[in-house]
């Protein structure tokens, strides 16, 4: 495929993007720029929410997967994606009503600005590696179409990234991750009918699966004991993601919240079912996996030009979406740490500025992350344990568990995040003492473990901190509008005119 389809394509793609994120810009607020000041539509938000969570790495892979695992490969990351939607279904119109800015803030007000500081750092690590993770991913991609190094490749994908990231801030992102989300879903159409049609039509497929595999390869369940693992850990820190609760955040409404999980299923179903499809479509068209994988093979060495382009505009849409929301919300997190300690007030336009500052910071580090340890699984790894053994635990009971206090807070961060860092850092070579197994699955389980053990018994050893908890619950739940006084929503309509989030958690229940 000659490279000049590739620059032109690739060209008018960013130069679309870029004019959809000027659109409407608005971004005089903090609210504006990291919330889109809560006035996107709840179907809008849940495109934004699939582009953002199905990634490169989730396309690539599962398609990879689905080609030598068959229809099991949907619990590698359907099924946790799917549970994680569920539960969000669930706490949606909590963290709607909870009124905050960002996870730190509902921390801060749960428990103390300690614990959301701690909260801070452990997800603003986890946004960067996330990022790094999709921008190896894009890196290794850009590499097989344009035979370019894959720093090159990483950093023309940060570049145009962070433009429409640091012009139009969230609303940027979601208006941006929609249309994407259309090129993405035509390039996975592309590539699963271009995969029948290159193996030689549905009765070719058939023949090889029937010669090639047994009849567990068409059993969706086989695949739930062997991928367990993934769903547990996948399907914790899913439910936590720092994404998604900025979606829901910034829905107009608890209602609108929960609308967005929805929406948001029934983008999910099809599509992971598609990947899957496509990889098992792949299996009479190569007699093993090429190793530089079978979508970028399919679309440089077996589609016309023109599908070849609309595949690799697909899967760049998918990679670019989750890399530009990782800096969108790595740079609100730094945000919330800069104004911390400079332990004074900020104006918003001044917020406003910091926030710029730090999506460049995030994107530097992200891009030496990327190219000092250029391995998409290991990053994503390393991610998303570290989410789920530090954060699940303090982040969700707060809600519902009364006794749960700041110090068993911030021990269950500290120790289930630091349990996952200490092992991560025995993978990659550091001499230290284990005293497990080999294997995620086991790693992750036993920093689930600290970090629960740590979290119940801390807060029952330390003093309670029943009125700060009975405040921030009453404020999640529906009945605290119910018993509102007059003059707090009064308060709320002011504010749902200026589009400011708190007020109106507070007091509505929509």
């Amino acid at each position: 495929m000659s490279p000049f389809w590739l620059v032109g394509a690739l060209a008018a793609y960013f130069l679309i993007l870029l004019g959809v994120s000027l659109y409407k810009r608005r971004t005089d607020t903090e609210s504006d720029y990291f919330l889109g000041g809560n006035s996107m539509p709840a179907w809008m938000l849940a495109m934004a929410f699939v582009a953002t969570w199905y990634g490169g790495n989730s396309a690539l892979i599962s398609v990879d997967e689905a080609n030598t695992q068959g229809m099991g490969s949907w619990w590698v990351l359907g099924g946790p994606t799917v549970i994680a939607v569920i539960a969000l279904f669930v706490l949606g119109p909590i963290i709607r009503r909870a009124g905050m800015l960002s996870q730190d803030g509902i921390m801060t007000s749960r428990y103390n600005k300690t614990a959301g500081t701690v909260l801070s750092i452990v997800t603003a690590i986890y946004l960067i590696v996330w990022g790094a993770s999709q921008m190896v991913a894009l890196g290794l991609f850009f590499m097989v179409f344009f035979e370019i190094s894959f720093a090159w490749g990483v950093a023309v994908a940060i570049a145009f990234s962070l433009a429409y990231a640091m012009i139009g801030g969230f609303r940027a992102v979601v208006l941006t991750e929609t249309a994407q989300f259309g090129f993405f879903m035509l390039g996975l159409i592309v590539t699963f009918v271009g995969a029948v049609i290159v193996s030689g039509g549905p009765d070719a497929i058939v023949q090889t699966i029937e010669a090639k595999r047994d009849a567990a390869f068409l059993n969706l369940w086989e695949g739930f004991g062997p991928n367990l693992g993934y769903v547990i850990a996948f399907g914790l820190a899913f439910t936590i993601d720092p994404a998604a609760w900025q979606r829901l955040q910034a829905a107009k409404s608890p209602r609108e919240a929960r609308k967005v999980t929805v929406h948001a299923m029934i983008y999910f179903l099809p599509l992971y079912f598609l990947v899957v499809f496509a990889g098992i479509a792949s299996i009479a068209a190569f007699n093993e996996p090429p190793e530089q994988g079978l979508v970028a093979t399919l679309a440089t060495s077996h589609f016309l030009p023109i599908f070849g382009v609309i595949v690799f505009i697909g899967i760049a849409a998918a990679i670019m979406s989750t890399i530009c929301t990782t800096l969108n919300l790595s740079s609100l997190y730094l945000t919330e740490l800069t104004t911390k300690a400079l332990r004074r007030d900020v104006e918003e336009k001044q917020k406003v500025w910091i926030a710029r500052g730090a999506t460049l910071l995030a994107a530097i580090i992200g891009f030496v992350v990327a190219v000092q340890l250029p391995s998409a699984l290991t990053l994503l790894a390393l991610a998303s344990e570290m989410l789920a053994a530090g954060v699940f635990f303090p982040l969700v009971l707060g809600f519902f568990w009364r006794r749960a206090n700041s110090a068993g807070a911030i021990a269950s961060i500290i120790g289930g995040g630091g349990f996952i860092l200490y092992g991560f850092l025995i993978e990659l070579g550091v001499a230290l003492p284990s005293f497990w197994g080999e294997g995620s699955v086991t790693r992750v389980l036993i920093g689930l473990g600290i970090s629960f053990v740590l979290y119940m018994a801390v807060s029952l050893c330390t003093p309670a901190e029943y009125t700060k908890a009975d405040d921030f619950v009453g404020r999640s739940r529906r009945d605290s509008a119910v018993t509102a006084t007059g003059s707090r929503l009064e308060d709320a309509e002011k504010g749902s005119q200026r589009n400011e989030p708190t007020n109106v958690d507070n007091n509505l229940s929509q």
